[in-house]
Parts: structure tokens; sequence; C-alpha cells
């Protein structure tokens, strides 16, 4: 890794995979060497770098919540001149629901999915045998099957972010760029399978929901008094939409349901709307069969 000695906060911040605020608090708190900048620069801070480094090298960094890490790398591409059989081969030989179509120099125009391809399909009923149909769908280029314009964001976008973009466009996958190169593809797939793991979903515990003001100072010892009661956090998620009070949840390993109620009742202030093990939670299954 090859760093110059003093780097900016926001260099500070990628190298870590946090954000700018709390480098800010690392060096308010002394974990890290700072020193303010001058001129016009005034009120910002450059940081050791030797230092990040050895906390890199002795720890480890973890950036799971950007896109680049979630993705899948090199995706299988297509071009506009490409044939609708051609295609098909392409997306099942890769097992892909998505094909993302690009022009000669690699940048992408467009893409193709699962759906669209099926839409493109003449009818169950058509009258046409199999060989007829083959033969027509090989005239079908990705010009006149493919989306576009197709959304893309830079590989260091936060997982979080691209799942609000796929939200608001209403599509289920992005491009990812390094630059103005096309480096992977993340799907909603990708996505749900990040809130399952940061969530603690697949890891056995204890959830717990509760209600605590919505006022500064208050965080802190709830997270305190869950571990005197010897529990370990595995996730924690909190809802800010209330006016008068956060909705927090919790998934904890290790904790006994006396000792945390406990714990919760000597703060005098926390609400608990919910507190049940996960494995307690039973998936159901309907069929035809069932009455």
């Amino acid at each position: 890794m090859n760093l110059k000695e003093w780097i900016t906060t926001q260099e500070a911040a990628d190298l870590l995979g946090v954000t700018t605020t709390r480098i800010r608090q690392m060096i308010a708190e002394k974990q890290i060497s700072a020193q303010k900048m001058g001129g016009k620069y005034r009120g910002q801070w450059q940081i050791n770098a030797n230092e990040l480094k050895k906390r890199v090298h002795e720890k480890g960094v973890t950036k799971t919540m950007r896109v680049k890490n979630l993705m899948t790398s090199s995706p299988i591409t297509a071009h506009i001149e490409t044939n609708y059989n051609e295609a098909l081969r392409l997306m099942k030989k890769n097992i892909i629901n998505h094909l993302p179509i690009v022009d000669n120099k690699g940048k992408p125009i467009g893409i193709v999915t699962t759906g669209g391809m099926l839409r493109a399909t003449p009818s169950p009923v058509t009258t046409l045998n199999v060989f007829e149909i083959a033969s027509m769908l090989d005239n079908v280029t990705m010009a006149s099957i493919m989306v576009s314009p197709v959304f893309a964001v830079d590989e260091n976008c936060s997982i979080s972010t691209a799942a609000n973009f796929m939200l608001i466009n209403k599509i289920d996958s992005l491009l990812i760029m390094q630059e103005d190169v096309l480096v992977g593809i993340i799907t909603a797939a990708d996505i749900f399978r990040a809130f399952v793991d940061i969530t603690g979903g697949s890891q056995a515990g204890t959830r717990i929901e509760a209600k605590i003001p919505n006022e500064k100072g208050h965080l802190a010892p709830f997270i305190q008094a869950l571990s005197n009661a010897g529990s370990f956090i595995v996730s924690l998620s909190i809802s800010n939409e209330y006016p008068d009070f956060g909705y927090i949840d919790v998934k904890e390993r290790g904790g006994d349901e006396a000792e945390i109620r406990k714990e919760l009742d000597k703060l005098g202030w926390v609400e608990i709307v919910n507190f049940r093990k996960s494995d307690s939670y039973q998936l159901l299954s309907f069929d035809k069969e069932r009455k």
C-alpha cells in the first residue's frame, strides 16, 4: 500500500471504509493522529497515513457496505447486433438473468433481462413450429429487446444508496462502474442477501424491538444495558420516523431474557415492544392440497 505521509479526511474514510464523520470522531477521541490544515482548508484535517496503514494491516478493513464487494465482477455482456438465440445461449450457459448490452468500446448502452427475452418470443398459441420460431428469433437482435437507458453507479456507492436508486427507478439491477469502465453488476437478490447478513437474519439469537426517547444520549445506555446482561449484539438498526421516540431493533446472542429485561427496566425509559427468539419463527408452506 503506497500512501503519502498525510492524507485528507475523505482519503482516510475511503481507506478505512467509513464516513468522514467517523474519521472526525476518531480524531476527537484521539484514536488517530491528525493536524489542522491552514489557508483555504481551514477547519479541515490531515490524517497520519502511517497510522491508518498500520490499523488496516493489524485489524483489516471491511467494506461490505459498498456495491463493489457484493457485485458480480466482469459481467457477461452482449452487443446490439447479438441475436436472440445467441443471447439466450449466453444467459443459459452462465446462469444469469441480466445481460448488459455494450457498444464496440465496451460502454453500457442497455440491458436485457429474462423477462424481456420471454416477452420477445411468440405467443404459446402460435401456429409456427419450433424450427420456424428459432429461425425467426435469429433475426431478432438486442437492439429491439434491450431496455435503454440503463442505470449504473460507481463501485464505491453504498449498498443502501444503490437499493434506494433501484426502488425509485423500479429496477432490479444496477451496473457497476469504475470511472468509465463496466466492472460489475448488482441485483435485487444481492441487495436482499446483504440485508439478511447486516441484520443478522442468518444467525441464531433473540430479536428485541423497543421504543426509546428520540433524544441525544439514550442509545449508549441502551447498548450498555444489554452488555451488562451478557448480550453480544449481532445487529442493530434504528428508525427515527416518529418525532417522540426512536424505534430500535436489536438482535443479540448470549443474554438471558430476565436479565435483559431487568437491565432495560433500570433505565426507566425503554418500552419493549417485542422479545422473541429467532428460531421461534417458522416458514409456512401452502399448496393446493392444503385446506
